[in-house]
């Protein structure tokens, strides 16, 4: 399955969430159902090799069989075109996403994540049975 199918295949699920949801006028959740079928179907005809898939896949947003976008890139996609008036077509929602994966994509998270669990978590060498003298 090609990558691009992947990302075609989360906006179609993310299409179905939104119109499930609650919150947003009809208006407003309809257009953001149309924007993101429509992009989903713009994304199922790229090729592997466009530039914007090839940033997502450089930021780590491709893992086991699915296309994850970072947590940026989720809130982009959740609030894809629920304002008053259409502002941006398919295109630009996938530049969004490439930016947003550059710089905020699971891979950036999971480094993140790692870089701060190594400097929250740590302990103190304490004194063990091994390392007391033997007295005699």
């Amino acid at each position: 399955m090609t990558k691009a199918i992947l990302v075609a295949q989360f906006l179609r699920a993310r299409a179905r969430w939104r119109l499930d949801s609650a919150g947003a006028s009809a208006r407003h959740v309809a257009r953001s159902v149309v924007s993101l079928l429509d992009a989903a179907g713009y994304a199922d005809g790229l090729p592997d090799d466009d530039p914007r898939i090839t940033a997502l896949d450089a930021a780590g947003c491709f893992t086991a069989g699915a296309f994850d976008p970072g947590p940026e890139g989720r809130d982009i996609v959740r609030n894809w075109q629920l304002a008053d008036e259409a502002s941006a077509g398919p295109e630009e929602l996938l530049a969004q996403l490439a930016r947003a994966a550059s710089h905020d994509g699971p891979a950036a998270h999971l480094a993140s994540l790692a870089g701060s669990a190594a400097q929250a978590i740590t302990v103190p060498r304490q004194a063990g049975p091994a390392d007391e003298p033997v007295r005699r």
